[in-house]
């Protein structure tokens, strides 16, 4: 019987996707307050769903850095440790759909050079028990005025203003994955005791007025206003076929779309 499963990170978004849509339920949830008064020789794995605020925008600092303080942990206790990484580990230099083979990497803001430097210290530490997956743009149902995610601001400017605005050109796309798609991946992932480096996202390039137009659809009303205020924009796609040959999983663009559709219906009752 597999032990259970730690989860870090109680009041994050994320963690609580995967709390609600998993099918493993064997697990514990702490705040990253905890650390220190956890027994971690009940865990197989440990998913650090917690990241400093100040480390999305400022420059890193070892002393904010939660992952490096568990890893600590994970290593004491022979864990393998989930560490959800992101797309801004690249850059527009790279050439799309950016493989996880890419050997130089030169981030273009600060998140981004945060997540690959605690990448690099993760693999110092912890060796063959670590699993980075890089994100694609999440695809989720949440209201929020101060979210700044894709899916909080597009959302809660369709709910509130019967709007959504994108600061940027419309012929840009991205790489969408949906909250679905993320939580069946990492399932599968702890189940069979996967580490490694995985893009975890479509490979598939969607433009957002294709998103938000489902959204429209199926809410009923609202309208699509594109300002070009983000010259630093640019289009992004990551090669996925790595995960897949070790999952099987995959989310076509029919399955993003029908999922928008979902959202726009529930969006109404929000």
């Amino acid at each position: 019987m597999m032990k259970k499963i730690l989860l870090i990170g109680k009041k994050s978004t994320l963690s609580k996707i995967y709390v609600k849509k998993s099918r493993i339920k064997n697990f514990d949830i702490f705040s990253h307050r905890d650390f220190k008064n956890i027994n971690y020789s009940k865990y197989s794995h440990l998913i650090n769903f917690s990241f400093s605020p100040k480390l999305m925008s400022l420059p890193y600092r070892k002393e904010i850095d939660i992952d490096k303080k568990l890893a600590i942990k994970a290593k004491e206790n022979n864990i393998i440790y989930i560490f959800l990484s992101t797309r801004y580990v690249y850059s527009k230099l790279n050439t799309i759909p950016v493989s996880e083979t890419i050997k130089k990497l030169k981030p273009e803001n600060n998140y981004g050079k945060n997540k690959l430097k605690i990448e690099k210290h993760l693999k110092k530490t912890l060796k063959k028990n670590l699993l980075i997956l890089r994100l694609g743009t999440f695809l989720f149902l949440k209201l929020s005025s101060k979210g700044k995610l894709f899916s909080e601001k597009m959302l809660y400017s369709l709910h509130q203003k019967k709007l959504i605005f994108f600061d940027f050109k419309n012929n840009i796309y991205k790489d969408f994955i949906t909250d679905d798609h993320f939580v069946e991946n990492l399932d599968y992932l702890i189940e069979k005791k996967i580490t490694g480096l995985y893009n975890l996202s479509s490979g598939i390039p969607i433009f957002p007025k294709d998103i938000a137009t489902n959204v429209i659809k199926t809410f009923n009303k609202g309208k699509i206003i594109f300002e070009n205020k983000n010259r630093k924009a640019y289009s992004f796609l990551m090669s996925n076929k790595k995960i897949i040959n070790k999952t099987g999983i995959i989310l076509n663009k029919k399955k993003i779309l029908d999922f928008c559709r979902e959202m726009g219906k529930k969006l109404k009752y929000e």
